[in-house]
């Protein structure tokens, strides 16, 4: 039996109430039992249905009715270039609808795809969750984030569904005019990306607020210094949730505590794999309860760590929305690879080699430096000047061609929400050892 089946049998008010209630009950030895149970259904459904996982078992020598934990699968891997490579080998049962990974750039994104019951699966897990951190039936929830290709609105709007509330999708419209078209809505939540929100902030704290109780951000990191910012001019809570499409939506959220995300382990099982002294290793999670494109053991490339559980200690705490149910990781390190989650998206740098190949009077060096400035993402993009070259005429003729090939990142930051500057050096400035780093992420989260 399934925990969702389990949890929507009780005769207690709505699904997402009956799902916090009885979560926050349940008795760690009966989820963890239902947890391994799962995990050994996905491990022989995979093995039946998926090519790619059988192709894997073989080459691994893996007997899929033998495995009883995750120990059993050894050093078996999924990683996020064999999603992108077979998409479809990964299909177990025909699906209704995918998504893509969000990106800002031609390289051929990951496929993931689902089934509609999975998306109300998924937004029945968010809506416990947002259930816990005080989210009612009366309440009026906004929506910002990208619709395109992306997985967080379609959950938000099923979750939504589960917990009664009103909704509208505003998508990523200029904060600007979102201000203006949503005002009176008389709206309680809003929920978009982190670097949207603080823009919003800054045209709400120059035009005035509106009483809400909540603000949900979700899709990139955060400074602490921008939260306080942020809850500072809405006097309100500014709760992070953090997700992957490849998880559909959500892995994690905040409770009004803010000391890291608690787990959506309704529908993953997760675990840190080589971690160092301090306990940060790379997160790997494998789905519960799909049936259309399961994955096993897939490497989310984030550093983090587990936390020590909580447990609420009376029904105040129980009920309580400063206090969320489940294990808990700590808020991210960093990336393993050098994708870098920017307020224009992730940045790679083969994203930026069709501008800098392009632009005369420069060596083959360059780097893109990410920092803060003024509480947002500040990208300074650096590179060597051939002998002769004129500074001035380079600057030009980067910003012409970065505006050709990135004209989705240019018209983020038109709409304010990162800032950007060039910076010509001298040869041989910027490579101090064999390799250079192309991306030099200088932010600070923790």
């Amino acid at each position: 039996m399934s925990i969702i089946s389990l949890i929507n049998g009780f005769p207690l008010g709505n699904s997402a109430q009956k799902g916090f209630f009885l979560y926050t009950r349940l008795p760690a030895n009966l989820f963890q039992k239902m947890e391994e149970e799962n995990f050994r259904k996905t491990i022989r459904f995979v093995a039946e249905h998926s090519p790619f996982y059988r192709r894997k078992f073989k080459e691994s020598g893996i007997d899929a009715s033998r495995v009883k934990s995750s120990k059993d699968l050894g050093d078996l891997f999924t990683t996020a270039e064999e999603l992108r490579q077979t998409p479809d080998e990964f299909i177990c049962s025909p699906p209704d609808t995918a998504f893509e990974t969000t990106g800002t750039s031609s390289k051929k994104p990951k496929r993931v795809y689902f089934s509609r019951a999975e998306i109300q699966d998924a937004g029945w897990a968010g809506a416990v969750g947002l259930w816990g951190i005080g989210i009612r039936p009366e309440d009026r929830v906004v929506s910002a984030f990208d619709y395109s290709f992306w997985v967080s609105g379609p959950v938000l709007q099923a979750s939504c569904k589960v917990l009664g509330c009103f909704h509208i999708e505003a998508s990523r419209m200029s904060p600007d005019e979102f201000y203006e078209r949503v005002a009176d809505y008389h709206v309680s939540v809003i929920v978009g990306d982190p670097s949207w929100l603080l823009r919003l902030s800054e045209i709400a704290e120059k035009k005035g607020t509106w009483p809400i109780k909540l603000m949900i951000g979700g899709g990139e990191n955060l400074t602490e210094e921008a939260r306080r910012y942020i809850e500072g001019v809405w006097k309100a809570d500014f709760i992070l949730s953090y997700g992957q499409t490849e998880a559909f939506g959500a892995i994690g959220m905040e409770s009004r505590a803010k000391e890291g995300y608690h787990l959506n382990e309704f529908h993953n099982f997760f675990e840190v794999i080589h971690p160092d002294e301090k306990g940060y290793g790379e997160l790997v999670y494998t789905t519960l309860n799909r049936r259309v494109m399961p994955l096993v053991r897939y490497r989310s490339g984030d550093r983090t760590r587990f936390l020590e559980s909580h447990p609420p200690k009376s029904a105040a705490d129980r009920n309580s929305p400063s206090g969320l149910p489940g294990r808990r990781i700590a808020k991210l390190k960093g990336r393993l690879d050098e994708w870098t989650p920017t307020a224009v998206g992730n940045l790679t740098p083969w994203m930026f080699e069709a501008v800098f190949t392009k632009v005369p009077g420069i060596t083959q060096d360059w780097q893109v430096a990410v920092d803060k400035r003024d509480n947002k993402d500040f990208l300074e993009f650096r590179m060597e000047a051939l002998n002769g070259s004129e500074h001035s005429l380079i600057k030009d003729r980067f910003m012409d061609i970065f505006k050709s090939e990135l004209p989705d990142v240019w018209k983020l930051c038109q709409m304010q929400l990162c800032q950007l500057d060039t910076k010509v050096l001298p040869k041989g400035t910027l490579r101090d050892g064999r390799k250079l780093r192309r991306i030099q992420d200088n932010r600070q989260f923790c």
